[in-house]
């Protein structure tokens, strides 16, 4: 069966670990929406080196030395503007657009949002003549991990690329959550919340220094849950803080949610080792309150109060922590990024107060512009995006509660029919009683489909792309209709010499606690069949029915969602 198009996997209604910017208890809000830029979206002709001349005609930067490279440099490292086939390639459409030259608008939102809703006739654009502007496309690329649910793009005509001083300049001032027939929905810790109504203001970014910004900071444990994408977004597979430095329980997670995309020219990207290039931390110094001291470079132990910090690097970028050639190295030009820091002691980690950064003006530090930046070799009749003119923001904390939520759609209805999701659908046969697991929703369909089996809920999380996974297979004992789950090697041994058979990989899980992982309990009936529960509560209720808990099987993610639905109580 395989997997479906780039637009279906986007729109899955799975979110998994993702940030709620503001506290648990916060009302959903939009914390920006940038007017982007103009013009370099759907380039008719480009495609591949050969095309970067019709990018920089269309107003696109271009990093002029990384054409005609050997081995080429991917496209994106080349230019900011995008060939036509890739409207439907990043998930904005399932079909091929007709639509060139359009403009793109970046919007963040305090919650995560319900994917399926992330649809063009639920916003609106105001513009400063007045104009009412609905996008011709929206999807929440490129940020398509799991845990980067938060930010919505619009594909569309919202101006011109003239600052504000001019009077023929045409920008967006009001970004719009309107209602219809399928409201954008947000989703919270007491379940999803209908966005309508919700409304920001709105900048030009072709004014001096009004480039992008952070719109949050917020400082957590480092966890690996949830930050992986879909198969059809491969270039952001194994980026997160965990591949990157490890597995250590003095790391934390800086997680810088921005306006736009960062870049340094418009075009590149961020590097792993470039922290000092582009930002600074302030944390309280050791002895007297009040003072502070300033983290500037990397891999430096900066002595704070409770004991020292080390910042490591920058990650969610690319896969790995370099590449070679160095210029192949490719980031996924998102909306995050993740400072991931050493602490001494949890004393030590307190003590971060500010994220800065630094006005390029000083020349301290690099220019941050968003994606329609100028590159290396900009025209002159074109205005390109200015850069940010500086900021500093507080950070956030969340050491004790991490302040996220995971969701996934509880109906075989809302998937498209599809192999290797990124959730488990948990099936019983009426008659028999066996529990089976699969990540295949066309799996699931056809065991539905043959009369006996019925859907229970989908529990947990599946098929992580990083190297921390391993594999859970499938062993099958017809005559006890029995399935058990198991990652566990001598246990799969065991259970074929007791005369089940291993019918394969049904999916990927972890075999290890890792912060931010739920266990995923092996249980067993008084008749001997086995399944598997996803939350204490259902372990307490299948005990309370004589059940027993064998241990556990392995480590996700469980759904919040589905442990309140108790379909496995029925």
């Amino acid at each position: 069966m395989g997997q479906g198009s780039a637009y279906d996997q986007l729109h899955r209604n799975i979110v998994i670990r993702s940030d709620i910017y503001g506290g648990m208890d916060s009302k959903p809000r939009i914390l920006a929406a940038s007017s982007g830029f103009r013009g370099i979206i759907s380039i008719p002709g480009l495609s591949g080196s050969n095309g970067i001349i019709l990018a920089s005609a269309a107003g696109a930067g271009i990093v002029a030395d990384l054409v005609d490279r050997d081995p080429a440099a991917p496209l994106r490292n080349i230019t900011s503007g995008t060939p036509i086939t890739g409207v439907q390639g990043a998930g904005f459409s399932n079909s091929m657009s007709s639509e060139t030259l359009m403009d793109a608008m970046p919007i963040e939102f305090s919650h995560p949002v319900l994917p399926s809703t992330v649809l063009p006739q639920n916003f609106r654009i105001h513009l400063n003549t007045g104009e009412i502007v609905t996008p011709l496309y929206a999807a929440q690329s490129p940020n398509n991990d799991l845990n980067e649910r938060q930010t919505v793009v619009v594909y569309g005509y919202f101006g011109n690329r003239l600052p504000s001083s001019d009077p023929n300049s045409l920008y967006p001032v009001l970004f719009e959550v309107v209602s219809s027939n399928t409201p954008l929905q947000l989703i919270t810790p007491l379940g999803l919340v209908n966005g309508s109504g919700l409304s920001h203001s709105s900048n030009n970014p072709y004014d001096p220094y009004n480039g992008p910004t952070l719109v949050g900071a917020k400082l957590s444990r480092l966890s690996l849950a949830g930050d992986y994408p879909t198969p059809a977004f491969a270039y952001s597979i194994a980026n997160h803080g965990v591949e990157y430095y490890g597995t250590g329980s003095n790391l934390y997670r800086l997680r810088l949610f921005t306006s736009a995309g960062f870049s340094p020219d418009g075009v590149s990207g961020f590097e792993p080792q470039e922290f000092s290039r582009f930002f600074q931390l302030t944390a309280q110094a050791p002895g007297r309150r009040g003072r502070s001291v300033t983290i500037s470079q990397a891999d430096q132990a900066i002595p704070v109060r409770g004991g020292t910090l080390k910042v490591k690097g920058i990650a969610d970028l690319g896969t790995g922590l370099s590449a070679d050639p160095s210029y192949t190295y490719s980031e996924d030009h998102d909306n995050q990024f993740d400072i991931i820091v050493e602490a001494s002691s949890p004393e030590a980690i307190r003590t971060l107060q500010t994220v800065i950064l630094p006005d390029p003006r000083t020349g301290t530090h690099s220019p941050i512009y968003n994606p329609g930046g100028p590159g290396t070799a900009p025209r002159p009749q074109f205005n390109y995006t200015q850069p940010s003119g500086g900021q500093t923001i507080a950070i956030e904390q969340a050491l004790e509660d991490p302040a996220t939520v995971s969701y996934a759609a509880q109906s075989l209805g809302a998937y498209d029919s599809a192999d290797d999701l990124a959730v488990a659908f948990r099936l019983r046969d009426r008659i028999t009683g066996e529990w089976r697991v699969t990540s295949s929703s066309a799996n699931a369909n056809a065991l539905v489909a043959s009369g006996s089996w019925r859907l229970v809920d989908v529990p947990f999380a599946t098929n992580a792309n990083d190297s921390y996974v391993t594999d859970v297979v499938a062993l099958h004992n017809r005559s006890r209709n029995d399935t058990i789950y198991s990652a566990d090697q001598r246990q799969i041994r065991q259970l074929e010499g007791a005369g089940y058979t291993n019918e394969g990989t049904v999916f990927k899980a972890y075999n290890a606690p890792l912060y931010g992982l739920d266990p995923i309990w092996q249980m067993s009936s008084p008749g001997g069949q086995h399944l598997l529960a996803s939350s204490p509560q259902e372990q307490l209720h299948w005990q309370s029915k004589g059940w027993s808990t064998d241990g556990i099987a392995f480590y996700s993610v469980s759904f919040p969602n589905s442990t309140a639905a108790e379909g496995w109580a029925a």
